[in-house]
């Protein structure tokens, strides 16, 4: 019987819950004390395949470095843009509808890198199987929320706890 695909939610966030400024910018998590890669590079070796918002996307097009997940399959959620280019695929289908067909093609698991309103879909869904949050000791009092009150109830196991420079990680397994 094969294995299905996780969706793992591998995102920073603030002790209030924000994982960016208002704008989309992340210099508070960027700065950071950090010891080691916080997990980044073995969650790169467990997956072949990234999903975003477009807002997420913009913003790591924005960064001042070539596509950093060019050697993955990319998807990105958008509703104004629809056909593919040099990096990803856009989509303009039911986010659950899509990750479940997703989700049972071969491969490795699959990073939903964000944004806020797509991780909110997948909550919504019940599509995220492991969650490994990082969180940030600051305290934003505004931003893009992960959960933003929506009408959520999903019970995760935690696994797994650790200290890296000034980030608590967390890690969470879909019960």
């Amino acid at each position: 019987m094969k294995k299905q695909r996780n969706i793992i939610l591998y995102i920073g966030t603030s002790i209030d819950g924000y994982i960016a400024n208002e704008d989309g910018t992340l210099e508070w998590l960027e700065s950071t004390e950090l010891d080691g890669d916080s997990g980044y590079n073995s969650l790169l070796e467990r997956i072949d395949t990234v999903v975003m918002g477009k807002g997420t996307y913009d913003v790591v097009r924005g960064f001042d470095i070539d596509y950093p997940y060019s050697n993955y399959k990319n998807y990105v959620f958008s509703k104004s843009i629809s056909e593919s280019d040099e990096y990803v695929s856009f989509i303009d289908e039911d986010v659950k509808t899509f990750i479940q067909n997703l989700k049972q093609k071969p491969g490795k698991d699959i990073w939903l890198i964000g944004g806020g309103n797509l991780a909110r879909e997948f909550f919504k869904g019940n599509l995220i199987d492991e969650i490994q949050l990082a969180i940030a000791p600051i305290i934003l009092g505004k931003g893009i929320s992960l959960y933003n009150g929506d009408n959520i109830s999903q019970k995760y196991t935690l696994t797994k706890v650790e200290k890296l420079g000034q980030l608590a990680m967390l890690h969470y397994i879909k019960k």
